[in-house]
């Protein structure tokens, strides 16, 4: 039998979501650890992460330009977790639309951080919008808006 730490157990973690907590963990195995997107602050119904720029995620070779799946990754990441936010708990979820309009590339060196809220929870639906940038929300690099399908 594993021993849980205290902090982990199911029992004490349900009815409550703790992103720093969740991030922490999903930093270190799979897509969260080579992606390494990172916790930045959260509300009730929004949650901001980044995704610092490494020379693994550039997609044109020699422009130092991200590469936009690791753009799209971390939208539909922080588009996830709003709704967790806005639901004060982890249940599973399942992106059902994300669209992303990119308004210029996230450049050599920046760290993109994503915004989203859960702006309309139904019993089954979950609706987000969000925003990625470099550190200036008045230069984005994307606006997002996604659905996302809740499962109970």
């Amino acid at each position: 039998m594993t021993d849980v730490p205290p902090e982990l157990d199911p029992a004490v973690l349900r009815g409550k979501f703790d992103p720093e907590l969740f991030f922490e963990l999903a930093r270190k195995v799979g897509h969260g650890r080579a992606l390494g997107i990172q916790f930045r602050a959260a509300g009730a119904h929004w949650i901001e992460l980044a995704l610092p720029w490494r020379e693994q995620l550039v997609g044109v070779p020699d422009s130092g330009i991200l590469a936009s799946g690791a753009i799209v990754s971390l939208v539909d990441t922080a588009g996830g977790a709003s709704i967790w936010m806005a639901l004060g708990h982890f249940q599973p979820i399942a992106t059902i639309d994300l669209r992303l309009d990119y308004l210029r590339p996230a450049v050599e060196g920046e760290t993109v951080i994503a915004r989203c809220e859960c702006y309309r929870l139904t019993r089954s639906i979950g609706f987000v919008r969000g925003m990625a940038h470099g550190g200036d929300e008045a230069r984005p690099i994307a606006q997002a808006t996604g659905t996302f399908m809740l499962n109970p």
